[in-house]
């Protein structure tokens, strides 16, 4: 009876989509998981809409994908503008996820501009959390992919004031420190200067990729002084084989990398995020998802995985 009931199921498969159950398993993606593999991660690193860069989804929308994969929080991060106000709207209409914002220090906020932080962690709702030193317009981020030069954090060997007088604002409002793309040198002189001035939350933003491109030996040397790591999945997708021509000048870091990092450094080190948002890319909760899975399939353990999605980014936010 049973094996009628199957060749009746067979046959109707075929009749109706053209191919077997048993082809059917391999031409259809997997069913969705019981249990989402990201509850309760936080993105550290989210691009959206409105931005002067193509973006595939906007703020709400991606907070609103986030809640549905069970995420517990988003920071947003724009190259250009400010995001805390950003954040504090998303609250509203997106409640039960935690978002923040904070500030890049590059040109269109007058750079390394004490000012632009002080008012951006003043902003109505208290979500404007981090800062970021330099990033496409870090001198050495325009030296290594466009050949041109740009804000530098060192003059004659030694960080610049500016970039002091940036550390003890973020030191004093317990804020969090990104350092950008600056080069290993000068980005390992930062942190051990923020130390020195009582910066708490430090974090080294996609540690590993072409910019700034630390060392596995760089990182363990940053982590002495309290500094922990970003992992990206938009890195893994980069490379000479990446599916659009501006990820092509970038270096892929592949799962397998990261892991092999984890392993030396520690994953009391390390944070996970997408840093997507472009378009053409996968939206944010399906990158993040891909790289738990690539992290777990290349021998990182489920309770690693836990503390670089949930833990470590929370300490550094303040929500533990």
């Amino acid at each position: 009876m049973k094996r009628a009931v199957m060749t009746a199921v067979a046959v109707a498969a075929v009749i109706a989509f053209g191919f077997s159950p048993a082809d059917a398993q391999s031409a259809f993606p997997p069913a969705p998981p019981k249990v989402s593999p990201i509850a309760g991660a936080i993105d550290f690193h989210v691009h959206s809409a409105p931005d002067v860069f193509g973006r595939n989804v906007r703020d709400i929308e991606v907070a609103k994908a986030a809640k549905r994969a069970g995420m517990r929080g988003l920071v947003l991060k724009n190259h250009v503008t400010n995001t805390a106000d950003r954040a504090a709207l998303v609250m509203e209409a997106v409640p039960g996820i935690e978002v923040f914002g904070g500030i890049v220090l590059n040109n269109a906020v007058g750079g390394l501009n004490t000012n632009a932080v002080e008012w951006m962690h003043r902003m109505e709702g208290g979500r404007g959390k981090v800062v970021w030193f330099p990033t496409f317009e870090s001198d050495n981020h325009k030296k290594t992919l466009s050949k041109s030069e740009g804000i530098t954090l060192m003059e004659d060997g030694k960080l610049k004031p500016e970039v002091d007088d940036v550390l003890k604002v973020i030191a004093r409002e317990n804020l969090v420190l990104q350092t950008g793309h600056a080069k290993p040198e000068v980005t390992l002189a930062v942190i051990k200067r923020a130390k020195e001035l009582g910066v708490k939350n430090i974090a080294v933003t996609h540690a590993m990729a072409t910019v700034p491109g630390l060392s596995i030996d760089q990182m363990k040397e940053a982590a002495k002084d309290g500094a922990m790591f970003e992992h990206v999945y938009l890195n893994v997708i980069m490379g000479p084989n990446a599916a659009h021509g501006w990820m092509r000048h970038w270096k892929q870091v592949s799962t397998k990398d990261m892991a092999a990092a984890i392993k030396e450094v520690g994953a009391d080190h390390f944070i996970l995020s997408s840093d997507l948002g472009q378009s053409g890319n996968p939206i944010h909760p399906d990158g993040y998802k891909k790289l738990v899975a690539g992290l777990m399939k290349d021998g990182v353990s489920q309770a690693d995985i836990d503390k670089m999605m949930k833990t470590n980014p929370a300490k550094l936010l303040g929500l533990n």
